[in-house]
């Protein structure tokens, strides 16, 4: 599911474009679910999607239906400090039905979105010849402290169901990165990791 929302995440945005459609403006128009356009229109006000950033920094959105249970929505903004990406804040708000351990809950959206950052800056299984060349963890680069920035996050008060936290922010965190890189730098990214490690 995970990378199917990444790549679906980015194709929405390609298509706001196309239409000339605000990315949030545009998602909410297109959401299939009443929850999910909530958390669309939720994480946009909690984010100050209509401000005007700073020049330099750019700002993507990204959301999903976690197995239709677990609604989702990340916006990131970004720049680059020696024509390195970084991110300078992450906010998330999700809808997971009635929250029973709201300090669990939220620690598992902060390790999802930090799994995001991952994602989209260093993590790169290599191949070299059919065969593994990644062999150990000392060779597969992960998120540190550093690139981590405040990682902003609500959870939706609701009377639905508990339906779980699980993996439901890590997809939408990597896309609204690469969301915004690309609507800062002009072009769409690609390829993943954003940072090649040598």
């Amino acid at each position: 599911a995970a990378p199917n929302t990444f790549a679906v995440e980015c194709a929405m945005d390609e298509l706001a474009e196309g239409a000339g459609i605000d990315p949030l403006a545009f998602r909410v128009r297109h959401a299939s679910d009443p929850r999910l356009a909530a958390v669309i229109e939720r994480v946009g006000e909690r984010a100050g999607w209509d401000r005007e950033l700073e020049p330099g920094v750019g700002r993507g959105i990204a959301a999903a239906a976690y197995k239709h249970v677990t609604f989702v929505a990340v916006v990131a903004e970004v720049d680059f400090d020696a024509e390195v990406p970084r991110i300078r804040r992450l906010c998330c708000v999700q809808d997971c039905g009635l929250v029973v351990c709201p300090d669990q809950v939220r620690a598992q959206i902060e390790g999802n979105l930090v799994w995001g950052i991952s994602m989209a800056l260093h993590e790169e299984f290599r191949l070299e010849n059919g065969s593994a060349a990644t062999t150990n963890f000392d060779s597969y680069r992960i998120a540190r402290n550093q690139d981590v920035p405040h990682l902003d996050v609500e959870l939706v008060e609701s009377s639905e169901d508990p339906s779980g936290s699980g993996e439901a922010a890590f997809a939408p965190a990597s896309a609204a990165i690469v969301n915004a890189l690309s609507r800062l730098g002009g072009k769409r990214i690609r390829s993943l990791p954003l940072v090649r490690s040598s």
